[in-house]
């Protein structure tokens, strides 16, 4: 392992996957859902994790064991996450290929949550998919499938009912946030 870090990792990181979670939900349950994890100068980034490694020659740099990522209210839990740079890159922002989760993860913000068994992000492209159980809830108003593919770009997103004559299920509660 080779320190110090890339420039701004850390940063880096959660500021992508604020993008993330902040666009996943609003696609798919409501305007307001992960505002905490929207884009924020404001509040400090911190990620815990049991063990960091950066492997220079692979672009690469991976949390692993127990990783919380929290910015302000919100909070990203997950075994183990990822951060692949392109080749031949510095390792600013701008040079992030994709994030990768994996292991289960938990993403909350207030009342708002977002789990699934593995998460990937392609920076390039601002495509998103969340894979194995994915339930994301605001408050009482909840839809759940297997798949969740997403598009920051378009604001665009689909759930997908898993294979074998499974079905995308929702939970829309009158009187709650729309």
């Amino acid at each position: 392992m080779k320190l110090p870090l890339r420039a701004g990792l850390y940063k880096i990181a959660l500021t992508l996957l604020a993008g993330w979670f902040a666009t996943v939900a609003n696609a798919q349950v409501s305007g307001q859902a992960f505002e905490g994890f929207r884009s924020n100068n404001k509040d400090p980034v911190e990620i815990v994790a049991d063990r960091l490694e950066v492997f220079d020659a692979q672009a690469k740099a991976i949390f692993e064991g127990n990783v919380k990522v929290r910015q302000g209210t919100s909070l990203i839990t997950t075994s183990r996450l990822e951060v692949k740079y392109l080749k031949g890159s510095k390792g600013g922002q701008n040079d992030i290929e994709k994030l990768t989760m994996t292991g289960g993860l938990i993403a909350t913000s207030k009342e708002n949550t977002v789990t699934a068994e593995n998460g990937v992000y392609q920076v390039q492209t601002e495509d998103i998919v969340l894979t194995g159980n994915v339930v994301i809830s605001q408050g009482a108003n909840v839809a759940s499938g297997c798949k969740l593919i997403a598009n920051l770009k378009t604001n665009q997103a689909k759930l997908e009912a898993c294979a074998g004559g499974g079905r995308v299920k929702s939970i829309f509660t009158p009187g709650t946030k729309p």
